[in-house]
């Protein structure tokens, strides 16, 4: 039988679940984070990039701005993809958590679907907020929003 020692992927670092589960939820309410890159995704459409104009005359601008535009949408769209694909690959629970984490439901009425009382329905919140994050690390260019020890 082997120990959980030999079990662990070399390198692989230990969780902490509560603080994971904490940061998970603040990723995805906090404005500064998923809610804003959800805004970039849907208000930077390629499809409104204009071609650059040429008019002969020198222009002054540095950089170009319309590359800027697309990476920051391609970047923001792989997140929200991954957020998209981790929810819809998700167990029941973590679909029902979020729901209530994005505000679509409240806590009650997560419980109420989960049939869990509060003890209860927080502890599952907890896993299945730190499923999310196993799930979400796996995507690519998303973050890894686990803490460790």
């Amino acid at each position: 039988m082997l120990s959980l020692e030999e079990l662990m992927i070399p390198g692989m670092k230990n969780i902490d679940y509560d603080k994971t589960a904490d940061n998970v939820a603040r990723f995805l309410t906090d404005k500064r984070y998923y809610p804003r890159l959800y805004k970039i995704y849907q208000q930077a459409s390629p499809e409104f990039i204009q071609s650059p104009s040429l008019s002969g005359m020198p222009g002054g601008s540095i950089g170009n701005s319309n590359e800027e535009k697309l990476v920051k949408y391609l970047y923001a769209k792989s997140i929200v993809d991954g957020v998209a694909d981790t929810y819809d690959k998700g167990s029941v629970e973590l679909k029902v958590v979020l729901d209530n984490v994005l505000g679509k439901i409240s806590a009650v009425e997560a419980m109420m679907r989960l049939h869990f009382e509060k003890t209860r329905y927080y502890q599952i919140r907890k896993m299945a907020l730190n499923e999310f994050a196993d799930g979400l690390e796996m995507k690519i260019n998303c973050p890894d929003l686990h803490i460790y020890v």
